[in-house]
């Protein structure tokens, strides 16, 4: 867990603890296999939820703030869990501004438990950021199987 959110020990509930800071939280939920080209190509679908676990149908992330932290659960506060728990940890991001150039990161370190990091990604108030989650399986220990991450239609080719 990072500074930016406090946990209630009487709760698992995550709720925004520093001004600025937009809280979603992201749900593995099934992993999709897609053509691409002459290959096959797999993609984990996340389910998206905003601090109070109301789902968030719209991707790339906007915010008002300053910063938004993702944060991955295995199943959502109000009992949604996917038809299998995927064996999957959120591993890093990346982000893209879509509206206009600008001089932020652009890629991300997730930090936490297994099925339980976080990360925080800096936005521009009135700005877009297109966001690729990659997750890595299994979730816990040395060896890394195999990545896997999310699309973003959204981000295209070019800066930021």
């Amino acid at each position: 867990m990072t500074d930016f959110a406090t946990t209630d020990d009487t709760t698992t509930e995550t709720t925004p603890g520093t001004p600025g800071v937009a809280q979603f939280y992201v749900v593995p939920w099934s992993l999709q296999t897609v053509p691409n080209g002459d290959v096959e190509t797999t993609l984990v679908e996340c389910r998206y939820f905003d601090h109070c676990w109301n789902r968030v149908d719209h991707k790339p992330m906007r915010s008002d703030f300053y910063f938004f932290q993702l944060s991955q659960r295995a199943t959502t506060q109000k009992g949604e869990k996917p038809k299998e728990e995927l064996d999957l940890t959120l591993m890093s991001a990346v982000a893209k501004t879509l509206d206009s150039p600008c001089n932020l990161n652009n890629s991300f370190i997730a930090a936490g438990n297994p099925k339980e990091t976080s990360l925080v990604i800096p936005v521009l108030p009135g700005k877009t950021r297109g966001v690729i989650l990659v997750f890595r399986s299994p979730a816990a220990g040395d060896k890394v199987d195999w990545l896997v991450a999310t699309a973003d239609p959204e981000i295209k080719n070019g800066s930021n």
